[in-house]
Order: structure tokens, then sequence, then C-alpha cells
């Protein structure tokens, strides 16, 4: 099938093996139940084949809002990070594992592991000299601050990946950073930062990130020098209704960024731009 006939949400591509693996928020209930979990594969970016579906259904029984899950290898194992809700645990983001790119994925602990008794979504991993960090977003329908301040926090993570070995830092406010407007949910009105993706650029870590601008969603950058530095906002990368995205580095060597947009549905789309160091 081609790019543009998947409808997807949050996308995300890992590579291995001549192979871009493409994953996200899929299906036709993404709001409701969330994923489907199909992982698609593509040797061009273009025209993409199903692979299979991640997790095995009954796995994640009782969990409803299956979103933006991410996919990472990191000691020889493959990780699936996704935020799912349950009345009893609210939102957060749990990791599950396999032996293989494909699956199928089980939880590591059975546990969320972001912050018990937080909202939170949107966790994403980065590891910087063997060491791994979580990234993730506590909820601005529910923020810890008790402001309308959808945040952006980063912790650093034992080495088995299984528990927080740092007190969570807020490093973005996307209340407080300055282009960002209200949205509202019922009675219920705040400021979003949400979808963070890290990666190192030269002597930098580039953390990319969504929140709502009057131009709609869109993706803006900050930058920092250390996973659990001061981050400072950079600028705004894209202002025109799409986000929540990562970037990837194809088999040639050309650094790419993407999201979906638009960010309406069922019509949102996997969009793919390049991204050069100096963008």
């Amino acid at each position: 099938m081609l790019r543009e006939d998947i409808r997807i949400r949050d996308p995300f591509i890992y590579a291995e093996d001549n192979t871009y693996y493409l994953l996200g928020t899929t299906g036709n209930d993404c709001w409701s139940k969330g994923s489907n979990f199909t992982l698609y594969a593509s040797e061009d970016l273009h025209t993409f084949r199903v692979v299979g579906t991640m997790v095995k259904e009954g796995v994640l029984d009782g969990y409803t809002q299956l979103w933006a899950p991410e996919l990472h290898r990191y000691r020889d194992k493959y990780y699936l990070i996704v935020s799912l809700f349950c009345p009893e645990k609210r939102r957060g983001s749990m990791i599950l594992v396999s032996d293989s790119v494909a699956g199928p994925y089980v939880p590591l602990t059975g546990e969320y592991i972001t912050p018990s008794g937080w909202m939170c979504l949107d966790a994403s991993l980065y590891v910087e000299d063997g060491k791994p960090y979580l990234y993730f977003s506590n909820e601005w329908v529910d923020p810890v601050t008790n402001d309308g301040d959808g945040s952006l926090y980063v912790a650093a993570l034992s080495e088995d990946l299984r528990t927080l070995v740092s007190r969570p830092k807020k490093i973005v406010s996307g209340k407080y950073c300055g282009f960002s407007v209200s949205i509202r949910e019922g009675n219920t009105v705040g400021y979003v930062a949400e979808g963070p993706y890290a990666v190192r650029c030269k002597e930098k870590i580039e953390l990319y990130w969504s929140t709502f601008t009057q131009n709609g969603y869109c993706v803006a950058r900050s930058t920092a020098r250390e996973p659990l530095g001061d981050y400072t906002f950079d600028k705004l990368i894209f202002d025109r209704d799409g986000g929540h995205c990562m970037v990837f580095t194809t088999h040639e060597g050309c650094r790419k960024i993407i999201f979906h947009q638009p960010n309406r549905s069922p019509d949102e789309r996997l969009v793919i731009f390049d991204l050069p160091e100096e963008a």
C-alpha cells in the first residue's frame, strides 16, 4: 500500500537492516480503543506492507486509549512504549518487550513507567553513553501543578528500564512557553506540551515536542547540553496543523522529521520532511 493510504497519528519509524518499520496510533478507532498496533515495513518510505500485529489480543485487556507507541532497540531486545488508560490507574505509559522487532510484545513489569498518580502520556526513551532516560508529558487535563500547565519532564531510568531512578525534572511548560494557546475539553481548560522526542545533534540535545498555536497543532524544538540539563526554546519547526513528531536518519544518512498532518480525524497521514542539522 502507498504511504498516503495509511491512517496514522503519532507516527514512529524504526530503521534496521535496510528496512523502515512504521508504527503509531493506527486503525479506525484511534480516540477510544486506540492503536491496533499494526507494524508496517518499507524499503523506500513510499510503499509499505503489513508485517503483523505487535501486541496480541488480550495482552492489554482493561486498557483503552492506546496511543503513540514507539519502538526502540536497547541491549539486544526491542522495547515498545505506549500510552494507555484504565479507570483504576488513570493514564500513564507502559513499556513492553520482545526478542523480535515484529513482536509479540509483552509488558516488562505490567506497571506504568511514568510516575504513579500522575496523568501522563507520550513517554519516549533516549539513551546516551549507555544510560537510558525517559521523557514524558504530564497531561494538561490534570497537571501536577494544578494550574492548567501541561508540561514535559525528563528522568533517568534504571538500566533494566523497570523504574525511574531520578526525580522527574520539568523541562518544558506548555502554558509559559510564550506561543501556545489554551484548549478546552468540557469544562477543563489548559495548555498542551506533549509528544517529546529527543535526539543528539553535535553538542546539543534537540527535544522536539508539540503544542497548539493560533495556527493549530505544531512542532516546536527546545535544546539542552545534557539529558537532565536546562532546556531552552529554539524555534517552531512546523506550524500548520500537524504534529507529534520524531526524527530518524535514512540508510543514506539523510536526517528526516516525520509527524501526522492534518490533526483532524479521520484524515491524519504520515508526512516526511528533510531536517538538515542546521535547520
